[in-house]
């Protein structure tokens, strides 16, 4: 729940000999691949840009990860109209996105490891399912993170009861404390970088925002899917500012109590102290699933395996239903 401190990308000042080994490596290699990829559009067009190539090769695996899920909901119309480009027009965006590459890899700003502080938050609106694969999606795109670094976990928060052992478990028929029952909502709990907290906040309300009823999943009523914030200190964090000014009066930002009342045909927000009302992470059975009208592509599911190996996601002492 308290600050901590993560390794965050950022890029290091590159020198002007590796900027000009750089540009002389990219002039080269766009030599070699302009007629390759000419002649590998002419022949197999359908694939341009598909994993394997020399282009796609070479993206990280966090481009690649966004880009399976725009190709994962994007329409078969589209993709018609995509693969009816003329062959020089493929040619020639396929050698820019080689010589983009090539700079990257051999003069670029190179991606490093370097700390900054980071802070713990979680947000809720409506089922956990749909939060998680979101703020997934916007920690690659935000902070440049590989899919397997992701910090984003579905769990519950915003109360101070706990059952036996300290457990905080989904509905069951086991008689395991139940988080509805405890005054638990369902959040996704993530860290990000001190200085993107005013953009997290800002992707989350402007989301809330556009919601008719006042939040997500109507159809979901309770308590267990409230709106709500959480970060160290509550509204009395300096870091509170920075979401004030992303929700710019759009929503009731409202002091959490614990246990509050479901937010539903309101335009509340409950915020809450983390350190007072701590994040619990949820079972793994709820992690990287399918939402409930929706479904996600499979480099999403593969992750709940890839963090339990990483020792990133934990099992819990709850039931673990498995649907």
């Amino acid at each position: 729940s308290a600050p901590s401190r993560v390794r965050a990308a950022v890029p290091p000042p590159a020198s002007s000999m590796m900027q000009r080994r750089g540009a002389l490596a990219a002039l080269v290699l766009l030599c070699i691949e302009l007629p390759l990829a000419t002649a590998w559009v002419a022949v197999e067009p359908s694939r341009a840009g598909a994993p394997g190539t020399v282009a796609g090769s070479a993206r990280s695996e966090g481009k690649a990860f966004l880009e399976a899920e725009a190709q994962w909901s994007e329409s078969a119309a589209d993709s018609a109209a995509a693969s009816v480009l003329p062959v020089w027009t493929r040619a020639l965006l396929a050698a820019a996105a080689a010589l983009v590459v090539a700079v990257g890899i051999a003069g670029g700003p190179r991606v490093a490891l370097a700390e900054e502080d980071s802070v713990q938050l979680y947000f809720g609106q409506g089922c956990f399912w749909h939060v998680q694969h979101e703020f997934v999606k916007k920690e690659i795109s935000a902070l440049g993170r590989q899919p397997q670094d992701t910090t984003s976990l579905v769990g519950y928060a915003g109360s101070t009861k706990v059952g036996d052992g300290d457990r905080v478990c989904y509905h069951n028929l086991a008689r395991a404390p139940d988080y509805g029952q405890l005054g638990h909502t369902e959040v996704v709990g993530l860290s990000v970088p001190k200085s993107k907290v005013g953009e997290f906040a800002k992707f989350y309300l402007d989301a809330a925002a556009g919601y008719p009823l006042g939040r997500a999943d109507p159809q979901d009523r309770g308590t267990e899917y409230r709106s709500a914030i959480g970060l160290p200190g509550g509204v009395d964090s300096p870091l509170f500012a920075e979401i004030q000014a992303a929700n710019n009066g759009r929503m009731e930002l409202v002091p959490g109590q614990g246990g509050d009342a479901d937010t539903l045909m309101t335009d509340k927000v409950w915020v809450y102290d983390s350190n007072k009302f701590p994040f619990y992470q949820g079972e793994v059975y709820h992690q990287y699933h399918d939402d409930m009208l929706e479904r996600y592509p499979q480099n999403y599911h593969k992750l709940k395996q890839t963090m339990l190996d990483s020792g990133r996601l934990k099992t819990v002492q709850c039931p673990e239903l498995g649907f």
